[in-house]
């Protein structure tokens, strides 16, 4: 089976991660990274749309970021000052790609621009240090005040905000408005059946704002159009193209996965996790059905198990009602030893670590350690949002089920320990705290990909899996690091395994 890739940019997560996964008999083709762009700069459009159409043919399946190929990424889509006549044109690839290859299964993704509730440009326009938080109230008052629920201080405070993003205001809502309108047009596609699976993720959602009002805009398309089993619209981004793979190879086999959910805690399924705009069990649901399976209700029946980790409600470790989202109200015991059930059962166990944002729950791995439970999974993840990590869980356990690459399962576990539980739960912040500042350097600026700050992380991730997980550090010969966006936010972790 050969599967074609678009990615949604060049990051490790989007263009790495497809490639280490455990092999199920497919060969995955993604386009020279050289064409793909670097963060705020876009890819090169037409040397992507000229490599799509030679390597599509004899493609089983395919897999487009509409992002990449419409405006060079997911950063370039929210600076792009492209008209909308020339968006169009690009989107328009999608109908030759099918014309020359008929057969194929086409899966593509298109997401809804994201409004950060914070004021940084990292990867926004420049005006978003001045008033990106402005923007995002802007939005959110917008939509309270359309529902008759703004408060007297909400009133006041949006006359504030009013007057400050008044400078651009402008600019933003043109490019948001055309940016919708592109995926309103897009959407044709899984309509007139151009396209047989289409998901448009929420970025960095929220209940209230921009993106929610976007949101209402193209549900009632689905609605009216009864798309509901075709298209899916859940929380994510970075981890669309894994689920997608996960689909492709499990259509291309004949299989639809059925899977069973375990809770770490009873009110973890009620959980809204952070940067998102809905409970965790309906956003679980939406990864299921997005990958082609079924959720199921019995352990027996399943195939895949995937165990959620999650307490009452999301809190950082000093928060004061963290010993009762995390140590009453989830019995992290009955979790670990229930994993270990399921495995004894002959079962694709996947955990989704999504406890904590932004790293893994380092408590849940020390106590899977100790049960020597770290290797028998066939999946793991506990990187960024909760989406991400489930939507990489779910991807890794389909392809666990369908494939049987051993070293390719312990490569990828490995790979996400360091990765999510030494780099993202421990070393970033401890680099970032005790040696940036003596360097005169901070969490969005480091000293290119591969200075001295790649080198502290290197040495300092080794250490701590020396140091904490010993009989995972035993089959690693040796760490490379890279940080592609020249940040602390992510870092490019591969493996040399003995």
């Amino acid at each position: 089976m050969k599967i074609v890739m678009l990615p949604l940019d060049e990051r490790p997560c989007n263009y790495l991660y497809p490639q280490l996964m455990p092999k199920a008999g497919y060969e995955l083709s993604l386009p020279p990274k050289a064409i793909m762009g670097d963060k705020k700069t876009p890819g090169d459009a037409q040397k992507i749309a000229e490599w799509l159409l030679a390597n599509i043919a004899d493609a089983d399946a395919c897999i487009l970021s509409l992002d990449t190929l419409i405006y060079g990424g997911i950063v370039p889509s929210r600076l792009h000052e492209l008209p909308l006549e020339e968006l169009l044109r690009r989107a328009s690839l999608v109908e030759k790609l099918r014309e020359k290859n008929p057969r194929m299964k086409f899966y593509v993704f298109q997401l809804i621009m994201r409004c950060p509730d914070y004021s940084l440009s990292d990867e926004e326009p420049d005006y978003y240090d001045i008033c990106g938080r402005e923007i995002h109230l802007y939005g959110r008052y917008t939509q309270l005040e359309a529902l008759g629920k703004l408060t007297e201080e909400d009133k006041q405070d949006f006359e504030r905000v009013k007057e400050k993003t008044a400078p651009y205001l402008g600019d933003y809502l043109a490019r948001r408005n055309k940016n919708l309108a592109v995926l309103e047009h897009n959407l044709q596609y899984i309509k007139n059946g151009i396209v047989d699976y289409f998901i448009v993720p929420q970025d960095d959602a929220a209940v209230y704002g921009f993106t929610s009002m976007d949101q209402i805009r193209i549900r009632t398309f689905l609605k009216e159009n009864s798309l509901h089993l075709k298209t899916a619209m859940y929380p994510s981004a970075d981890d669309t193209g894994l689920i997608l793979l996960g689909r492709a190879v499990a259509q291309l086999c004949g299989v639809s996965p059925k899977i069973f959910v375990h809770f770490a805690s009873t009110k973890a399924a009620a959980v809204i996790p952070w940067f998102e705009d809905r409970a965790l069990g309906e956003t679980v649901k939406y990864h299921i059905l997005a990958v082609g399976g079924r959720q199921v209700y019995s352990l027996p029946e399943a195939d895949i198990v995937l165990c959620v980790n999650m307490g009452s409600c999301m809190h950082h470790e000093s928060d004061p009602g963290y010993v009762q989202a995390y140590d009453i109200d989830r019995n992290l015991g009955e979790f670990v030893n229930f994993i270990g059930y399921a495995l004894d059962c002959g079962k694709i166990v996947a955990v989704g670590d999504v406890a904590a944002c932004n790293g893994s729950d380092l408590e849940l791995l020390r106590l899977l350690g100790s049960e020597g439970l770290l290797l028998k999974l066939h999946a793991y993840a506990g990187w960024n949002t909760s989406s991400n990590t489930l939507g990489t869980a779910v991807c890794q356990s389909v392809l666990a089920l369908l494939g049987g690459d051993e070293k390719g399962r312990i490569s990828f576990l490995l790979h996400r320990y360091y990765e999510d539980a030494a780099y993202m739960g421990f070393v970033r912040q401890d680099v970032t705290k005790r040696l940036l500042p003596a360097w005169g350097l901070d969490y969005f600026h480091a000293d290119g990909e591969e200075g001295k700050v790649a080198c502290a992380v290197k040495e300092e991730i080794a250490r701590y899996m020396q140091e904490n997980f010993p009989s995972l550090a035993e089959h690693v010969k040796e760490v490379h690091i890279r940080m592609p966006w020249r940040r602390m936010f992510e870092t490019e972790v591969t493996l040399e395994l003995k």
